[in-house]
């Protein structure tokens, strides 16, 4: 339609009061587009604060995780007939600016998915846990794909209206990042990675998944995909 924004940005968010209103105002410096905000069940003002910088909210009523956020936006997408929608993380970790990059990326190679890698960019300084725990989930992840990828675990994601339309994700947790991988594949979408900054700071590495969580996470993607 052509009154639609090019893309709506979809933004997870769990406790995000500190920060959501930044995230934001920086995805709005980049470019026109429509933001929603997935408040999965936080116990802050996140909900409040994104409506104060004029975005609508989904509110899970409980906290369901990173995975059912990500779900509940496809569906809206879905329902609405949303072209192209975009997944950020709402902590601050990525770089609005970077849409462009995951943008350009999906006209240049006609991907279905485009997944924005912070391995592919020399240039960004990752935690030495968050790398190791990203190794190891790649190994796991790339064992059930027919191709490799370098950041199975990103957040930053692009899909366009063939993988709104044919993903299901049934995984609540931060499994679905390898969830989405393995089924786009399944489903013969084409995927791409491209090079995408980032920025780590106490506020993000508060966030996410620590090592326990890491490896129940991976513990989980395992047991469903192979007793599913």
């Amino acid at each position: 339609m052509l009154d639609q924004p090019l893309l709506t940005v979809i933004l997870p968010a769990y406790n995000e009061a500190e920060v959501i209103g930044e995230v934001i105002a920086e995805i709005r410096s980049v470019m026109t587009c429509r933001i929603i905000v997935i408040d999965d069940g936080s116990k802050d003002a996140t909900s409040a604060c994104a409506r104060e910088h004029g975005v609508s909210v989904i509110r899970h009523l409980l906290n369901r995780g990173a995975g059912a956020a990500c779900m509940t936006g496809i569906g809206l997408a879905r329902k609405m007939n949303w072209q192209r929608i975009a997944f950020l993380d709402a902590d601050g970790q990525h770089v609005a600016a970077d849409l462009l990059v995951l943008l350009a990326c999906m006209e240049e190679t006609g991907a279905d998915l485009v997944i924005g890698s912070r391995f592919m960019n020399g240039g960004n300084t990752i935690p030495r846990i968050r790398r190791f725990f990203n190794s190891v989930a790649n190994l796991l992840t790339n064992t059930f794909c027919k191709n490799s990828y370098s950041d199975t675990q990103s957040g930053f994601r692009l899909l366009n209206r063939h993988a709104i339309e044919s993903i299901d994700l049934h995984q609540d947790d931060f499994s679905y990042c390898s969830e989405m991988i393995v089924q786009a594949e399944q489903l013969d979408l084409k995927i791409e990675e491209c090079p995408i900054s980032v920025r780590y700071t106490a506020y993000s590495m508060s966030k996410g998944q620590d090592f326990q969580v890491g490896v129940m996470t991976a513990f989980h993607f395992l047991w469903k995909l192979i007793f599913k």
